[in-house]
Parts: structure tokens; C-alpha cells; sequence
């Protein structure tokens, strides 16, 4: 998934890292040779994690999957090959930030600001969006299959070829987007704008999927 035009200097290497805990098949969390479950100390881990996030302005490589993000301030920053699947992020700012490569998949992502982002081949798979923006971003070949996005905006967003296949959508706004090749079929709608967007070049069907 999302090979296209992809540098290898942007594949992720957190992924070689397994648990060293027996029979867990998980990866290692950033900084340690465990996940994050089977840490000596979770609560150490995910400070020291925490710190590399807020400290630093360039953040690459880092399993940050299962951690706990709360009232942070992570905007201006460039993430690259970075994990947050299974993550808590809640009224955290990712204003102006960039992504490449990044996993938030299953995460529960709520009060979030991700408006201003640049967001390129990242993953949303599955994650549960609840009350947060991600409007004027460039959102290109990202993926939303399978989410729950809820009471959340994407207004005056470039969202060229992203899917939002069998996710559900309700009380959110696509509000002057670009929906270009944008695969759009939904399990669930309920109170959705798209006023203003080129829904005529929205991908609607299955059929089309890979053409």
C-alpha cells in the first residue's frame, strides 16, 4: 500500500524492532526493547517518548504505538515513518506539521488540530476522529478506510486520491475541498456537506477502486 512514488529514504525502520518479551509478536516501543504492554515502567516509557515529541522538531522512526497524547503542543513539527497505531491523542495541536509515511490506525484521535498539515501517504485506518480539524491541509494519497469520523472538519482541504472506504461519517464538514480522485464510499453518512467540493470527481463505487 501507498508504493507510488515513494522514496527509500521515507520507508519507516521503527518496524524491525520486535518485543523482546516471549511469544509477544508486537513492536518495540521507541526507546525500548519491549511494547509498550510489556515495559518495565509504561509510565517512563511514554515520558521519555513524550519528550523526544515535544523536544524536537524532526521526529523519525519512533513506535509510538498505545501511547497516551494529552494538551500538547506538537504543531510546526515533521513527522516521518512514525507509529501512533492504537494511540490516545486528545486536545493535542498539530497545526502546521507535516507527515510522511505515518500510522494512525485505531487510534482515538478527539479535540485534535491538525489544520495547516501536510499529510502525505499516512494511515487513519480504522481510528476513531471525534471533534477535530483538519481543515487547509494538503492530505494527499491518505488513508481513512474504516474510521468513525464525527462532529469533525476537512473545509478547503486538498484531499487528492485519500479513501474513506466503509468508514462512517456524521455531523462533519468537506466544505470547499478538493476531492479529487478521492475514493469516497462510505458504510455510514449521516449530515454531511460537501458544499462547494468537486464530489463530480468523487469515486463512489468499487468497481472503480483500482483503475
Amino acid at each position: 500500500m501507498f508504493r507510488t512514488g515513494l522514496s527509500c529514504s521515507l520507508v519507516p525502520m521503527y518496524g524491525f524492532a520486535r518485543c523482546t518479551c516471549f511469544d509477544c509478536t508486537s513492536l518495540a516501543f521507541a526507546g525500548s526493547d519491549r511494547c509498550l504492554a510489556h515495559a518495565h515502567d509504561p509510565a517512563s516509557a511514554i515520558a521519555a517518548a513524550t519528550r523526544l515529541l515535544t523536544e524536537g522538531s524532526d521526529i523519525k522512526d519512533l513506535n509510538l504505538a498505545g501511547i497516551s497524547l494529552i494538551g500538547l503542543d506538537l504543531s510546526n513539527r515533521r513527522f516521518v515513518g512514525c507509529s501512533f497505531m492504537g494511540a490516545t491523542i486528545r486536545n493535542t495541536l498539530f497545526t502546521d506539521s507535516s507527515f510522511r509515511i505515518c500510522f494512525f490506525d485505531g487510534a482515538e484521535i478527539e479535540s485534535c488540530d491538525f489544520s495547516a498539515s501536510d499529510a502525505q501517504f499516512c494511515s487513519f485506518g480504522g481510528a476513531q476522529i471525534l471533534n477535530s480539524s483538519f481543515e487547509n491541509s494538503e492530505l494527499l494519497h491518505c488513508s481513512f478506510d474504516g474510521a468513525i469520523i464525527s462532529e469533525s472538519t476537512f473545509n478547503s482541504s486538498n484531499l487528492y486520491n485519500s479513501r474513506f472506504i466503509r468508514c462512517e461519517l456524521e455531523n462533519s464538514d468537506f466544505v470547499n475541498c478538493d476531492l479529487k480522485r478521492v475514493y469516497l464510499i462510505p458504510s455510514k453518512q449521516n449530515n454531511v456537506s460537501f458544499k462547494n467540493s468537486n464530489t463530480a470527481e468523487v469515486i463512489s463505487d468499487l468497481e472503480h477502486l483500482y483503475q
